[in-house]
């Protein structure tokens, strides 16, 4: 029974009529993202140079006329980068409400909150901005002596001082103009093709006596990558430099060729003999260095002087004769049993290694 219930009310559901309803949810596309994409295509029908800018980015000098909301003017810094650029001839236009966002289907949108700095400056170029309490609607808007039909209504309204509160006002500053469109409706691509607003927006364009870019400024928000590129290559830049500077510190420098250096010389007998003596003399064992040498001398020597008929001659001097030598070394070499000194010792040696050759 429980399964034939839930079969019996599945059969009912189907055969239930339903109603459809079309709702429209905005554009596609880049309109979707950009509310100013039917104004910026407006202005380059007329062979007008035009900036898309998604984030905030200080006006250049080249720039003619740009259309900001108010809330992107948020700090000091943007408002005063924004009234220099104005003193020095530039066009501002800037929009108040219904200005954010991408959705103009969007049937509340938020209010604006404006900065002071923003408010201060408007005030000294001559615009108050008003709360008159009630919606303010306008079907005209006057700017250079003509009139055009538009269709915008505000909470806050703005006015030249002594003047009329209304959605639009117009102030010199400095070289430059400031314009006030309480309600930015009329320039988005849903709105921009309804009554003259699209005429308004051409009047505007063309209220500076400078000529240059127009720019259509959407948000404040910086991404990752813009900040990067902003702010980080100085510090690379400086992290390069150093890195440069050790590799050149560090690494092998080639130039001319060097001749290699040679080696230490290998020390001579006589070196390692006066080493030796040196040693053995401060062990005060210069007697057995030098036992073995004069026996072999004086052994070989008599035998020698048997041979040679001179026997009974004097040894000393038969040794000096053959090795060339004084009578007085050859003595000193064959009976001085203790070197006063390491040279001395080394002098002996040496006598005696030349006596024991002669003999061979």
């Amino acid at each position: 029974m429980r399964w034939l219930a839930v079969v019996l009310l599945a059969v009912l559901l189907t055969g239930c009529d339903y109603v459809e309803k079309v709702r429209e949810i905005g554009y596609k596309g880049r309109a979707r993202v950009d509310p100013w994409l039917a104004a910026e295509r407006f202005c380059k029908s007329y062979g007008q140079d035009v900036r898309s800018l998604a984030s905030w980015e200080r006006p250049e000098f080249d720039d003619a006329v740009w259309f900001v909301p108010a809330a992107v003017l948020g700090n000091r810094s943007y408002v005063r980068q924004m009234a220099e650029w104005v003193g020095e001839g530039g066009h501002l236009v800037l929009l108040l409400e219904n200005a954010g966002g991408n959705n103009d289907w969007n049937d509340a949108p938020p209010e604006p909150e404006l900065a002071d700095d923003l408010v201060e400056w408007l005030e000294s170029a001559g615009l108050e901005l008003r709360e008159p309490g009630k919606p303010i609607h306008a079907k005209r808007i006057s700017l250079h002596g003509r009139k055009y039909e538009v269709d915008a209504s505000s909470k806050r309204g703005v006015a030249r001082e002594g003047r009329k509160t209304g959605v639009f006002a117009s102030a010199k500053y400095g070289d430059g103009r400031v314009s006030v469109v309480t309600d930015a409706r009329i320039f988005r691509n849903r709105w921009i093709g309804e009554h003259e607003h699209a005429a308004l927006l051409d009047a505007l364009v063309n209220a500076t006596e400078y000529e240059g870019s127009i720019g259509f400024l959407r948000g404040s928000g910086l991404s990752l990558w813009t900040l990067l590129g902003r702010h980080l290559w100085p510090p690379l830049a400086a992290l390069g430099a150093l890195i440069l500077l050790w590799l050149w510190k560090n690494l092998a420098r080639f130039g001319p060729l060097e001749a290699e250096r040679a080696g230490p010389p290998l020390a001579g007998y006589e070196h390692h003999l006066e080493a030796l003596g040196d040693f053995q003399w401060r062990l005060d064992r210069g007697s057995a260095l030098l036992a073995p040498l004069r026996d072999s001398i004086v052994e070989n020597a008599q035998r020698l002087s048997v041979r040679a008929g001179q026997r009974d001659q004097d040894i000393f001097q038969f040794l000096a004769d053959r090795a060339a030598l004084p009578r007085d070394r050859v003595f000193r070499a064959l009976t001085d049993l203790r070197p006063a000194d390491p040279a001395t010792l080394t002098r002996t040696a040496a006598d005696l290694q030349t006596l024991l050759g002669v003999l061979h």
